[in-house]
């Protein structure tokens, strides 16, 4: 049976001599793995130009039941990225986002929220030239929800807060100088596009960055700290 969906490309690898496999994000059918055969010929080169991770493409396979990969009849871009994929920042932390939607998504089956969530961030990063790391942050601290232990808010808007990463909640505090649990919590109210006006130093940001990862280390058995991530650190600092 023929089907059609808009994904975005999570990872692709080479098959053989000229085929491709490529895990994507679908739409209408969650995470999905496609074999693109014949991609190294200049006709199959035309046909499936769009299999970068970050990729936002519409793709028509043919769909069968209780197989593993289903074969790609055609592709196109369904949103041309003008610069997440070639300036290395933007580059790092998309690989990263990516990385960590693979290793914690698995399901096949839609789930719109999340699909929007990975869309919007990857939309946004691409047209943003500034705090690219605030996107990154607001990203991981998100998809929490989708996967089912996202943070609650148990301070009752108390002017000073700390974070139990373990629990997933922030909780009241008596104790001021936790600028991290703060920092966090504005995350928590915040959106792609306000997220960009929270400040922080970059002591803060490691800081923020290990906290939320603990935080899935927590929830998430196995999680590990992204690789490409850790090239981005070794690079940029």
């Amino acid at each position: 049976m023929i089907k059609k969906t808009e994904g975005i490309v999570l990872r692709t690898l080479k098959h053989r001599d000229s085929n491709l496999i490529t895990t994507v994000y679908t739409k209408e059918f969650g995470v999905r793995s496609f074999m693109l055969k014949g991609y190294r010929s200049g006709r199959g080169r035309n046909k499936h130009s769009y299999f970068q991770p970050l990729s936002i493409i519409d793709l028509v396979f043919m769909h069968r039941e209780h197989r593993s990969l289903q074969t790609v009849t055609e592709s196109k871009c369904s949103y041309l990225l003008q610069t997440v994929q070639t300036t290395p920042v933007k580059l790092s932390l998309g690989l990263a986002i990516v990385e960590i939607f693979s290793d914690t998504v698995k399901e096949e089956e839609p789930n719109p929220e999340m699909y929007g969530h990975l869309y919007d961030t990857i939309i946004k990063l691409d047209q943003t030239d500034r705090r690219l790391v605030h996107i990154f942050i607001y990203f991981v601290l998100r998809l929490g929800r989708y996967l089912g232990f996202g943070i609650n808010d148990q301070s009752q808007n108390s002017q000073y807060v700390h974070f139990d990463y373990k629990k997933g909640s922030f909780f009241s505090s008596d104790y001021q100088k936790e600028p991290i649990s703060h920092l966090l919590r504005r995350f928590y109210y915040s959106d792609l596009h306000s997220c960009g006006d929270i400040t922080f130093d970059n002591d803060q940001k490691r800081n923020l960055i290990k906290t939320v990862f603990s935080y899935y280390q927590e929830h998430i058995e196995g999680f590990r700290y992204p690789q490409t991530l850790k090239v981005f650190a070794e690079v940029f600092g």
